[in-house]
């Protein structure tokens, strides 16, 4: 008698044909060494994320150029360096999680049962409540906020604290850039070495530094203050298009902040190195 196979995963490898006797294990996924990162492989997506830290990097190489090295206040130097820089570098930590981070995929080929209420005909699984097909990433996501271009990724269920940390802490880099170059002008204008009739030169380096900050502020606040929207009210960007008011609430906006951020209030919360605690079994992750 021929014992019965286990079937390896269905994403990986062709189902084996058992006997009509046999009932079939749950899929189980492979070991360690066979996962590997998640990446979507999209270029435009790529050139935008590639395009981010270019962005940050060079603004953060003028910013010394032009407005820390000409100082002579060392103390004032130091200061503001490592705080505006400490903001750069933790935004850019929590851009590379947010896009190294598999945002909730449902397994490929999860053939539905008799039970299923619901099933993707793009990617063949199983479509769980409050999951959304992503064109871009070719899978079925949990808790689909929208697809940023800016990190190459899905903002989903497991990558959502990342996204929030990577808009809050480049918002708050913009916003201590522009008072670098606003508050210098405020003091002189105030001690009456300048008025509206005196002819200011005007730096390209400033200029483009006081741009890159407008418009960072701007993007940045907006798309952090959406996203806490969304999680306090528990709803998505995806749901609020699509109307669906009849799906359930999970709780208060602060149980719903320590499903995204963590269920214990601490420094973690703002940091990208630390993960929230999974709200439920990791599936396998595969590169798309």
């Amino acid at each position: 008698m021929t014992p019965a196979q286990v079937p390896s995963h269905p994403a990986l490898e062709r189902k084996p044909q058992l006997g009509p006797h046999h009932t079939p294990l749950p899929a189980s996924p492979r070991p360690g060494p066979a996962r590997r990162p998640w990446f979507v492989r999209d270029f435009l997506g790529i050139v935008f994320a590639a395009g981010t830290w270019l962005l940050v990097l060079g603004t953060a190489w003028v910013v010394i150029h032009e407005l820390f090295l000409p100082a002579r206040d060392l103390v004032y130097t130091l200061a503001n360096s490592t705080v505006l820089h400490l903001q750069a570098a933790l935004g850019l930590a929590a851009h590379a999680r947010a896009m190294l981070t598999d945002p909730g995929t449902v397994p490929l080929e999860n053939r539905p049962g008799r039970d299923t209420e619901a099933h993707c005909p793009f990617c063949c699984s199983v479509k769980p409540p409050r999951a959304h097909h992503c064109i871009v990433c070719r899978r079925c996501v949990r808790k689909m906020d929208h697809h940023c271009t800016w990190v190459n990724n899905c903002v989903g269920e497991d990558n959502q604290k990342y996204f929030v940390l990577f808009t809050l802490y480049m918002g708050l880099a913009s916003l201590h850039l522009l008072l670098l170059l606003g508050v210098p002008v405020l003091r002189s204008h105030a001690r009456g070495e300048w008025n509206r009739h005196s002819a200011v030169p005007l730096r390209g380096s400033l200029v483009y530094l006081f741009l890159v900050a407008l418009m960072g502020l701007l993007l940045n606040s907006t798309m952090f203050a959406m996203q806490m929207y969304a999680i306090c009210t528990d709803r998505t960007l995806v749901e609020r298009l699509q109307r669906e008011r009849h799906l359930p609430r999970k709780g208060s906006p602060w149980s719903n902040l320590k499903a995204v951020f963590g269920h214990r209030i601490s420094l973690a919360w703002l940091s990208p190195f630390a993960s929230p605690k999974p709200q439920r079994a990791k599936a396998h992750h595969c590169v798309v």
